[in-house]
């Protein structure tokens, strides 16, 4: 175990020395360091790009492991050098994954510290999410100290919903530390508040409390919006939405412009932000979940691989075929199931989707086309709101 321990080290240190200075350039980044005191310790930050693992790396002092999304360990020889020099813990996405949760007490309770999303998801609009709710338990559950972490700037970086990354400036620093013994003192639903509190972000207010918006300068600004947007609110359909350069548009005529700040221009501008259109979709979204009978399809995309996710991390292609979502159930081809046993769901990345299903859990990819993975995720999740 401790030349393990030692291996993980001593790759870690090499990383942030010889890596580092080029992800801060690649990102903008600045951070203030953090001085977490003795460890080990639970990190709990928010997460808006691929790479926060290691942008929080290079604020702390001390080695930490990191939990990561299942869907990382069935990438053959990339997932062995992961395991191997970094030993992420697994987290099923679209489960309430038990075995995380003890995964990562076991892990502090050997002096290690750990460091975990707190959302579990990179937001699509640039506001923090909600976090699960046994967070909570799960910090007081491990015994150690607290501690919260905040990313300023990183929606604007890179939007999830974006094929490009911006220039600009992110910054990342420590909020809080509660020690154990605050902790102790407090309910489950206090330590949620207060990590809500502190990890809490607006991309757009953030912007609008500067002397000047910040710019994030790239290519393709608006490129990919459709995979966070996907009703207009000058039609009202779905999927009719596309983008190109820094346009964004629907067949029924409507435009807007995507600009460095993030934020929309145009004649008839709908609305300022990605932010409040969002707003403006979840309620129409609702409206056309209403007027949908039972069995009426919803949404649907083609060419769609339906994964099975097997113990071990292995995968088993079971069928490609149209991908359809009704107010009762989520198929693909011939496979269907009922929305009603459907534990949770989630998104990895902008369309992959992971579902639980009576204790099995299922994995659906594009076989050609990238679609709208969120649509189908919204859906759900508006149907049951409870299931995270």
């Amino acid at each position: 175990m401790e030349q393990v321990l030692k291996r993980h080290r001593s790759i870690w240190f090499f990383l942030k020395a010889t890596l580092g200075g080029i992800i801060k350039n690649i990102y903008g980044f600045e951070c203030e360091p953090a001085d977490p005191g003795k460890g080990p310790y639970l990190i709990l930050a928010n997460h808006n790009t691929d790479l926060d693992p290691a942008l929080i790396a290079l604020s702390f002092p001390d080695h930490m492991y990191f939990v990561a999304s299942e869907h990382v360990f069935r990438k053959g020889f990339v997932s062995w050098l992961l395991k191997y020099f970094f030993a992420p813990i697994s987290r099923t996405k679209g489960t309430t994954d038990a075995t995380a949760a003890l995964s990562v007490i076991r892990t502090i309770r050997q002096k290690s510290n750990v460091c975990l999303f707190a959302e579990g998801n990179r937001s699509f609009n640039g506001v923090t999410g909600p976090i699960f709710p046994a967070t909570g338990k799960l910090a007081k559950a491990t015994g150690a100290s607290l501690v919260t972490y905040r990313f300023e700037g990183g929606y604007l970086t890179l939007p999830r919903w974006a094929h490009s990354i911006r220039k600009g400036r992110m910054i990342g620093r420590l909020v809080h530390v509660y020690t154990p013994e605050e902790l102790k003192a407090m309910t489950p639903e206090e330590v949620n508040r207060h990590i809500r509190e502190d990890i809490a972000e607006d991309a757009f207010d953030r912007q609008c409390m500067q002397p000047h918006p910040l710019r994030y300068r790239g290519k393709g600004l608006a490129e990919g919006l459709e995979n966070a947007l996907y009703f207009c609110p000058k039609c009202g359909k779905p999927g009719t939405l596309h983008s190109k350069d820094d346009l964004f548009f629907c067949d029924c005529g409507m435009s807007v412009r995507y600009t460095e700040t993030g934020f929309f221009e145009g004649e008839d501008v709908p609305f300022s932000t990605v932010r409040d259109w969002d707003t403006w979709q979840n309620g129409r979204l609702k409206e056309y979940i209403d007027s949908l009978g039972d069995d009426e399809i919803a949404f649907s995309d083609e060419n769609v691989k339906l994964i099975g996710v097997e113990l071990g991390h292995k995968s088993r292609p079971l069928e490609t075929g149209k991908l359809f979502i009704t107010r009762t159930v989520i198929g693909v081809g011939s496979h269907s199931f009922p929305l009603e046993k459907v534990v949770s769901m989630g998104l990895m990345g902008t369309y992959k989707m992971m579902f639980s299903v009576e204790g099995v859990s299922y994995e659906l990819r594009t076989a050609k086309n990238m679609y709208c993975g969120r649509k189908y995720l919204t859906f759900f999740q508006t149907l049951y709101p409870d299931r995270l």
